[in-house]
């Protein structure tokens, strides 16, 4: 994937980043460029097709259903496939639907990420027989809530990547969803999640396979990375540190 050199005003949809670390921006919480600037990001996505956010960070937009409304840019450098279609409360669609339907995605962007399954794609077989058809896919997105274990995490990417054999976005990862967060805020301790954050971060930076990360952010618990005042928290700041 090619570089480009972007003025500072100009928007940032559609343009490449060469950072990794990006992150999942709940633009419906408040938050704005000015987190994204906090977490010294190099790109950013909101589960839709279009940012209201001005920020230098490069947005790549989401396809995340079927009722999604295209990006209005025609070709982006980058579109991500649909979120969790295995999810019944995610984008809830069958593999047949989606292939039906990918072209509505391929069409808008240069680089194609696939749909993103709600748990680790190697056991169950919906990305498997969704690429059986052979569908336009560039890389593959991961999303992982398995705890604050490292060593874990690592290996299924690993095992992933070995399978798929494309690069990997990993779009989501946190040692606990936000409705867990919820319900065990304090699961893990801060320590544990600093170090989490450390490890995978450190991997994922080194492994040219993994082209691009970004944390999702439950806004509670010790996974959480900013306060109700939209300050960083002892995560944020770790989390802001990484890829450096």
């Amino acid at each position: 994937m090619s570089l480009a050199a972007v003025a500072a005003d100009e928007p940032t949809e559609g343009k490449v980043s060469a950072a990794k670390k990006g992150f999942g921006l709940g633009e419906r919480h408040g938050l704005d460029g000015h987190h994204l600037d906090l977490l010294k990001v190099g790109w950013y996505y909101n589960w839709g097709s279009q940012t209201k956010c001005g920020s230098h960070a490069q947005f790549v937009p989401m396809m995340f259903s079927l009722k999604t409304t295209p990006p209005s840019r025609s070709s982006n450098e980058i579109i991500l496939g649909y979120n969790e279609p295995d999810n019944s409360k995610q984008s809830d669609m069958s593999v047949k639907d989606a292939l039906s339907n990918w072209t509505n995605v391929t069409s808008k962007g240069k680089t194609v990420v696939s749909p993103a399954m709600a748990g680790n794609p190697l056991t169950k077989d919906w990305l498997k027989d969704f690429l059986k058809e052979k569908p336009k896919v560039d890389a593959i997105a991961v999303h992982w809530y398995k705890g604050a274990d490292a060593a874990k995490f690592i290996k299924d990417l690993e095992e992933i990547h070995a399978h798929f054999k494309k690069p990997l976005w990993i779009t989501e990862f946190a040692p606990q969803t936000a409705a867990s967060s919820e319900a065990e805020p304090d699961k893990f301790t801060q320590a544990q999640v600093k170090a989490f954050i450390a490890t995978t971060t450190e991997f994922m930076e080194k492994t040219s396979w993994v082209h691009r990360y970004a944390w999702h952010d439950p806004h509670v618990g010790t996974s959480a990375l900013f306060t109700p005042k939209g300050e960083l928290t002892s995560t944020g700041k770790a989390y802001a540190a990484a890829g450096k």
